[in-house]
């Protein structure tokens, strides 16, 4: 038996679309929420369940993007190349906006940290400079989200922070501000989606895009149902398409020219670790040995560390953590905190995910996010180099580019934005198992519930929460046993156990 909300491909076959979004990651949700919100007949689809690409899998930073303000080229050619570093300080206003708009909008997503910034002799940016540049960002870019950045010495600092306390090496200074870290980037992504459908659009998740065409003005879209027991094959019309699939975005069949590279992938690894105590709900930023940046993200009692930048080219599919990348965090970890003495047996799972860079151009940048149309695909739009904490501003990228080839439309009233909060009673389990999409237990789990992040990655809960869906959703006994043998490889191949 399938949920009510859940239609059947051949029903999304009948109909002709505005636009299709591919991809129900976050850019891919708020763009049929932007979408839908305008007016659009509006069809969100993707392979597997929301949320289960990249990002899931993110370092789970609502980061404030001072960073970005660094050049990536000496500091004396800062008066030679103006153009480059105004557009860094455009990248980084807009996503203090971004920042501020999701504070207002989802605050009950969302958990408010204490970070730190170590400042020391030879550093490889002046202090002088990154201090302005956290004051530049709070004074012209916070919209009454300030940053609070204080400079402390390190006596002070080490009072107020055990984490400070434990930094080896000889501090100048230590840097104090306010960071947002995502409680659950799963939820928000399915918060948008469900917002989308408030608004009007159409969601159908476990439907594989394996065919595009353009066909008498129009795209054909072949899909293919990949829910269990399911063998549905059909093809929807449009009149445009969004490509939201994130570093799959050349890969999507029909969806680019071969010979097009517009995204290359940077694999990001984060370790989660047990600290001390007297750390918990403390974060830190900084640089490691090889320049790159580098965190101590809280996560409840617990921290994880990362991440790894490494630039791929295989399938994100094929993309796994490497023992050599676990020994590098560890190790970089272990020079800031001497004291420590970090092992793999401190280690409790890994992850990884792999972010979209964009490639025109001529560079690979990770800035700004782009909405990228292609002469030779009209009505065709694909989107690169976002973020979770940008998504909402990707997804009005996404909608300027279809009103450019179809007009605007009349808008009906916004939804609110629909904010369940933390379930916690059966009654909510069976409200979401009935209204959500859930077609999998680790749906349910994962993106619907906060089981999924906890200490066990939600083990603990699977086989009741599994009874429960088996009886709202009509599953059979074998049934039930292959979602939670399922629910296990996923939660292993996603987070990576370590073996103790």
């Amino acid at each position: 038996m399938e949920s009510t909300m859940r239609p059947r491909l051949s029903v999304l076959a009948a109909d002709t679309w505005d636009v299709v979004v591919i991809g129900a990651g976050a850019v891919g949700c708020a763009s049929a929420r932007e979408l839908a919100g305008r007016g659009f007949r509006t069809l969100l689809v993707d392979r597997g369940d929301i949320a289960t690409g990249t990002s899931s899998r993110s370092s789970r930073m609502l980061y404030s993007g001072v960073g970005y303000l660094a050049p990536q080229f000496p500091l004396w050619q800062i008066p030679l190349r103006p153009a480059a570093v105004i557009k860094r300080f455009l990248y980084a206003r807009n996503i203090m906006h971004c920042r501020a708009e999701l504070v207002a909008d989802m605050p009950h997503r969302l958990t408010k940290h204490r970070f730190h910034y170590p400042f020391r002799k030879g550093d490889r940016y002046p202090h002088w400079l990154v201090c302005f540049g956290f004051r530049l960002m709070e004074a012209v870019a916070s919209r009454n989200v300030p940053l609070a950045f204080r400079r402390l010495s390190p006596e002070h600092a080490a009072r107020e922070s055990g984490l400070v306390a434990g930094l080896g090496g000889l501090l100048s200074s230590v840097g104090v501000f306010e960071e947002y870290m995502y409680a659950w980037p799963e939820r928000i992504c399915v918060d948008t989606a469900l917002d989308a459908e408030q608004r009007g659009a159409t969601i159908r998740t476990y439907a594989k895009v394996t065919a595009i065409e353009r066909c008498e003005g129009m795209w054909d879209i072949t899909l293919d149902d990949q829910a269990p027991e399911a063998a549905e094959q059909v093809r929807v019309r449009t009149r445009t398409v969004v490509n939201a699939t994130g570093p799959w975005a050349d890969r999507l069949p029909g969806g680019g020219h071969p010979d097009l590279k517009r995204v290359i992938g940077r694999k990001g690894v984060n370790v989660m670790v047990r600290l001390p105590d007297a750390w918990r709900g403390q974060g830190l930023e900084a640089f490691s040995s090889k320049g790159e940046t580098f965190y101590i993200f809280p996560w409840g009692d617990d921290h994880f560390i990362g991440p790894t930048e490494a630039v791929v080219d295989e399938d994100p599919d094929d993309v796994h953590v490497l023992d050599s990348e676990i020994d590098y965090i560890l190790r970089e970890a272990n020079l800031l905190f001497p004291k420590l003495g970090l092992t793999r047996a401190h280690v409790r799972h890994c992850w990884c995910g792999v972010r979209p860079m964009s490639t025109t151009d001529g560079e690979t940048v990770s800035l700004p996010v782009r909405a990228i149309e292609d002469p030779s695909m009209p009505g065709f739009v694909t989107m690169t180099g976002s973020y979770i904490m940008m998504h909402r501003h990707a997804g009005r990228l996404a909608a300027k580019s279809v009103e450019r080839h179809l007009g605007k439309r009349h808008a009906p009233p916004k939804g609110m934005l629909v904010s369940p909060g933390r379930p916690t009673s059966a009654e909510n389990v069976v409200q979401i198992l009935k209204q959500e999409h859930v077609v999998r237990l680790v749906d349910l789990i994962r993106r619907r519930l906060p089981d999924g992040l906890n200490p066990s990655l939600g083990r603990d809960r699977a086989e009741e929460l599994s009874s429960v869906a088996a009886t709202i959703l009509g599953w059979s006994e074998s049934r039930r046993q292959e979602e939670l043998r399922h629910f296990e490889s996923d939660t292993s191949m996603v987070y990576q156990n370590m073996e103790l």
